[in-house]
């Protein structure tokens, strides 16, 4: 008779447009969209363009919660945007929740993104009690990517002033790049939504395959278990990048809307238009590496102002290794060697190749070739 099992209903599959989503991948696009990152060029000059304060927000708020940047998940998690009494275009109706929700609840956003971390690398800690700085200081390490801890710190102690700066930073970056960009690709993104529909009729990996391109990774194999429905969400600038996070037992798949439109045919069968991404891309160096902006140059040297992050640089310039080496080479944590690997990494000045399950590192000497020519430059000027 063979092996009975029980038996669970099909996925749901639904294709969607959605602002706040929009927006929340938005910044985890924006935080990784440095020169050498392989982004859409429009992020990477969106980014050079937000002002001071919220790129700093940007940085430090994603910069805490491990590399999959779990906190700034955390409140939409909580908004729920999928269910069906939220207005999917309304990025009012989420500032609106978010702006009243108590400081509290910020802080416990922030513990549970790094209790993430935790689990993620076998730690079993609960958070420590107010006033123990030192316990903060423990708890919050491991999950710490590109923020400095003096940095997080006082937004664990006062958490209003976490719930300011996260407010702020989707308020802003709406407000100042996103709101007219999205409103300029929404044509584009509710034509791919249309077309992708066709795919619903596959089931869920046979449509993952067909609309990112890519097969199923393992990660998200393993998640499958959890999930009841699976939303489609196709993206402007994602590129030929798979990004995907379960909320509850909702997984949510983004896809490149014109990278999909591109290979399939607009939903009425005429062209496909240019979109913002493209528009950015003519106006961006094709090597954009050689051109540093001054903005680019001080990221670099962010990077370089640390002696773990030379002799990580030195040991990079001898041959390609990975993390568990340097770790033993280095004589440090390897929470500290991730760390300094994500800033080399997000400065462009290392380059990463995975192989065999495993993340080899070495250094872009296009990058410190082009460092070394911006310094040259000005050495010159000085004569």
């Amino acid at each position: 008779m063979g092996e009975l099992v029980v038996g669970r209903p099909a996925l749901k599959l639904r294709f969607v447009v959605t602002a706040p989503l929009d927006l929340g991948s938005g910044l985890a696009l924006l935080y990784r969209a440095v020169p050498g990152s392989g982004l859409d060029p429009w992020l990477v000059q969106a980014r050079r363009t937000l002002s001071t304060g919220l790129r700093e927000d940007l940085d430090l708020l994603h910069g805490f919660s491990g590399r999959l940047l779990y906190y700034m998940e955390e409140p939409y998690r909580r908004f729920d945007p999928l269910r069906r009494d939220r207005d999917r275009d309304d990025i009012a109706e989420l500032i609106r929740f978010l702006s009243d929700l108590p400081p509290e609840a910020y802080r416990e956003m922030a513990t549970s993104a790094i209790q993430r971390v935790h689990a993620e690398v076998g730690i079993d800690r609960l958070p420590p009690v107010d006033g123990d700085d030192a316990g903060w200081r423990s708890f919050i390490e491991p999950a710490l990517t590109t923020a400095l801890i003096d940095d997080v710190l006082p937004l664990m102690h006062e958490p209003e002033r976490l719930k300011v700066r996260t407010v702020r930073l989707l308020q802003g970056v709406w407000d100042e790049i996103y709101r007219e960009d999205f409103a300029r690709n929404r044509p584009m993104l509710e034509n791919a939504a249309e077309l992708a529909a066709g795919a619903s009729g596959l089931g869920f990996a046979p449509a993952f395959v067909e609309l990112t391109g890519n097969r199923l990774p393992s990660s998200l194999i393993a998640m499958l278990a959890d999930v009841e429905a699976v939303t489609f969400i196709p993206l402007a600038h994602l590129g030929s990048f798979v990004s995907y996070e379960l909320f509850g037992s909702d997984l949510i798949v983004y896809f490149s809307g014109p990278e999909y439109i591109a290979a399939h045919g607009a939903a009425d069968g005429t062209p496909p238009e240019a979109t913002g991404s493209d528009a950015a891309s003519s106006h961006v160096s094709s090597d954009a590496s050689r051109d540093l902006s001054p903005e680019d140059l001080l990221e670099v040297f962010r990077a370089l102002g640390d002696p773990n992050r030379l002799r990580v640089i030195d040991l990079l310039a001898e041959g390609e290794l990975y993390a568990q080496e340097l770790v033993g080479r280095l004589g440090i944590a390897q929470s500290a060697v991730s760390r300094h690997l994500s800033l080399l990494e997000r400065a462009g000045l290392v380059r990463v190749r995975p192989r065999g399950g495993m993340k080899y590192y070495a250094v872009d000497c296009d990058r410190m070739d082009a460092v070394a020519d911006a310094l040259r430059d000005r050495s010159a000027a000085c004569a």
